[in-house]
C-alpha cells in the first residue's frame, strides 16, 4: 500500500542530506525512525547566547535544535526544541520556537534556513516575541546584525547553471548557452 506520510518523510530526508551535504554551517547530528521523523540539528554560525547585564552579547557558535515530525505533519508544523542556550525574540527561554506561519507545502529544509537565518539575527520579529527580553535588546541593537552574515545553504551544481544566458566563446568559437 502507498503511504502518502512515508513518501514525505523519505523526501524531506533526502533534501534534508542534500542541504546539509553542501552547507558549511548546518548539520546532521543525529536521526530516529526510517524514515527519519526526529531529527536534530547543529548550526555553526554565529549567535547569541545571552546578553551581559551592561548589554553586550555573548556570542555562541554552536547551536542545536531537535525537530519532531509528529503525525499531524505536514499539516501542522514541526515541534521543534532548541537544545543549546540562545537569545533571540522569536525563541523561549524554555526552547520553544516561533517560526511564523506554516504550511504543508513548506519543507524541512526550507525550515532549516529559516531556523539558521534566526541564529544569525538575519530573521526576527521583534513586534511579536516569545522573548521580550531578546526584542528590546534586538530593537536596540539592529546595528550589528546580521551577527553572522555568511551563506547557509552552500552551493550545489544546479546552482552554478545558468540557462538563457550567452557565455563566451571557447577557443573553438562554440557558443554555450
Amino acid at each position: 500500500m502507498f503511504n502518502i506520510r512515508q513518501r514525505r518523510l523519505e523526501n524531506e530526508y533526502q533534501r534534508v542530506r542534500d542541504l546539509t551535504d553542501r552547507s558549511d554551517l548546518i548539520h546532521l547530528v543525529a536521526v530516529d525512525g526510517t524514515p527519519p521523523d526526529r531529527y536534530k540539528i547543529r548550526f555553526t554560525a554565529r549567535g547569541v547566547e545571552s546578553i551581559r547585564s551592561n548589554g553586550t552579547p555573548v556570542m555562541r557558535e554552536l547551536h542545536e535544535v531537535s525537530i519532531y515530525l509528529h503525525a499531524e505533519y505536514p499539516h501542522k508544523q514541526p515541534q521543534l526544541k532548541w537544545l543549546t542556550p540562545i537569545f533571540h525574540p522569536n525563541i523561549h527561554v524554555t526552547g520553544a520556537v516561533c517560526i511564523g506561519a506554516w504550511w504543508a507545502a513548506k519543507t524541512i529544509d526550507e525550515l532549516l534556513l529559516t531556523l539558521g537565518e534566526m541564529v544569525q539575527y538575519k530573521n526576527l520579529d521583534p513586534k511579536d516575541p516569545m522573548n521580550s527580553k531578546a526584542a528590546q535588546w534586538a530593537q536596540k541593537n539592529r546595528t550589528i546584525f546580521p551577527i553572522d552574515d555568511r551563506p547557509l545553504k552552500g552551493s550545489s551544481i544546479t546552482d552554478l547553471i545558468t540557462i538563457g544566458e550567452e557565455e563566451s566563446a571557447d577557443e573553438f568559437e562554440i557558443k554555450i548557452f
